[in-house]
């Protein structure tokens, strides 16, 4: 998603760092590009609850750091492309976030399509009246009771005026709890992974650099 690199600011560090044993160098730039990279990931995480309404730990958690070599001299943080039970891919909707544009099809939207509640073409999003938990998403739960709408009168699937979803009935009264729609939900830019790069390579690159060296003199004497 990201690197941090021997190059820009950081070369011109390296290349001043004429108290640093040169057989040093290239071992404290790759420590320090491994921690710097780190502190940019913190960086990130700390920016994601700005910029997002109420993030989960699970988006919170959906970076790593790619740690750099002599060989690489390059440090990455990256959004994952696993998931842990099956869910949505972290990169499928964390990276509209950072580069705009229509995010992927979610699990929920997948689950709602297999049983035949979705038609082709259409993606899903919360409607007005849809019971959530307290990241704003839809409550633990309540899918599963979507998906068996054949098997309860809580629930139904289809058009109310104009619009298409899935309803709640509350006595008389029709509640939106999902609404369906025929274009994939659009993201702007909002998360600056370049620019939080940027500023924590030159805040704390030289300073990472500085005490690596020093530990690495260290410990051989």
């Amino acid at each position: 998603m990201l690197s941090i690199r021997k190059s820009g600011s950081i070369a011109q560090i390296l290349r001043e760092a004429r108290d640093v044993p040169a057989r040093v160098i290239p071992y404290a730039a790759a420590t320090a590009l491994t921690r710097t990279a780190k502190r940019a990931q913190q960086a990130i995480i700390a920016e994601m609850p700005q910029v997002f309404d109420r993030p989960t730990p699970y988006t919170l958690n959906s970076t790593f750091v790619q740690p750099a070599s002599v060989k690489t001299m390059t440090a990455r943080v990256a959004v994952k492309d696993w998931a842990s039970n099956n869910g949505t891919l972290p990169e499928d909707y964390l990276l509209p976030a950072v580069l705009g544009g229509g995010r992927k099809e979610k699990r929920f939207e997948r689950n709602l399509r297999y049983a035949g509640l979705l038609a082709r073409g259409e993606r899903a999003v919360l409607g007005q009246e849809a019971p959530l938990d307290a990241f704003g998403n839809l409550r633990r739960g309540e899918m599963q009771r979507i998906l068996k709408t054949d098997e309860n009168a809580l629930y139904f699937v289809g058009r109310v005026k104009r619009t298409r979803g899935v309803w709640r009935r509350e006595g008389r009264r029709l509640r939106p709890v999902l609404v369906f729609v025929r274009r994939a939900p659009q993201y702007r830019a909002r998360l600056d992974f370049d620019g939080i790069a940027e500023r924590t390579t030159r805040e704390f690159f030289e300073a990472e650099f500085r005490a690596a060296a020093e530990a690495i003199v260290r410990r051989r004497g």
